[in-house]
C-alpha cells in the first residue's frame, strides 16, 4: 500500500517545474498540475505568473487534497500508488479506464461480450467486477502501455461500451471490423509480450 509521502515525492520527482507545450494536451502546467485544476484548486483563474511560481509546498497542498479525493480504500492496496500516479499523468477518467479494461483483460481477454463498460467512471460495477477479477499491478502497468499507445495512434479509441457493441455485431455478424472499436484474438497475449519486453529491458539493463 502506498503512502502519501512515498507517492507525493514520486510524483513532483516525475513532474518537474513549468511546462507549456503546445503538444501538451493538458495545456500549461507547473509540477504537474494543470492550469484549470490550479485554478479551481485556488478560486480563481490562474495567471501565467502563478503557474510558474507555484511552490513545491503548494503543489503538496494540493496533491494532498488529490488523494484524499480519491478513495483508494475502495481499490486493492497493491494497486494505490499506480492508479493514483495515473490520475495525475491523465486524469480521473485515464486512470479509471485503465483500470476497467485491465479487469476485462485479466477476467476476459477475447470475450468482449463480458466485458465492462471502459467509460472511465468507476462505479458500482466496476468495482464489484475489480473484486472478483484478482487485477495485479502487473496488469495495471500492461493496460497503462497500451492506453498511452492508443493515444499515439491517429483515429484510435481506448473506450468501449458494451451495448455498442453487441448492437454493431448483431448488424453485421460476418464483418468484425463493423462491431466498434475493440481487440483482436491477439489481446489474450498482451501481458505476455509486455512481461517479456520488460524483463528484458531490465536484464539488458541491470549493469548500467
Amino acid at each position: 500500500m502506498a503512502d502519501f509521502d512515498s507517492w507525493v515525492s514520486m510524483v513532483l520527482q516525475h513532474e518537474g517545474g513549468f511546462v507549456n507545450s503546445a503538444e501538451d494536451r493538458g495545456g500549461m502546467t507547473s509540477r504537474g498540475i494543470t492550469r484549470e485544476n490550479w485554478s479551481e484548486f485556488i478560486g480563481r483563474e490562474a495567471t501565467e505568473e502563478d503557474m510558474r511560481n507555484l511552490t513545491e509546498q503548494q503543489a503538496v497542498d494540493f496533491y494532498r487534497d488529490l488523494w484524499e479525493k480519491m478513495n483508494l480504500d475502495r481499490y486493492p492496496p497493491a494497486l494505490h500508488l499506480q492508479y493514483a500516479d495515473m490520475q495525475v499523468n491523465t486524469g480521473r477518467g485515464g486512470s479509471d479506464m485503465i483500470l476497467q479494461m485491465a479487469v476485462n483483460t485479466r477476467a476476459n481477454p477475447n470475450e468482449p461480450e463480458r466485458w465492462i463498460d471502459v467509460d472511465g467512471i468507476a462505479g458500482r460495477g466496476t468495482i464489484s467486477a475489480l473484486e472478483n477479477a484478482n487485477v495485479t499491478p502487473f496488469e495495471y502497468f500492461s493496460e497503462s502501455l497500451m492506453f498511452h499507445a492508443n493515444n499515439a495512434f491517429v483515429g484510435s479509441k481506448y473506450g468501449f461500451k458494451l451495448r455498442d457493441y453487441l448492437s454493431k455485431k448483431e448488424a453485421n455478424p460476418d464483418d468484425q471490423n463493423a462491431w466498434g472499436r475493440t481487440r483482436t484474438s491477439q489481446n489474450g497475449f498482451i501481458r505476455g509480450w509486455h512481461r517479456r519486453d520488460l524483463e528484458t529491458y531490465l536484464k539488458a539493463t541491470e549493469d548500467d
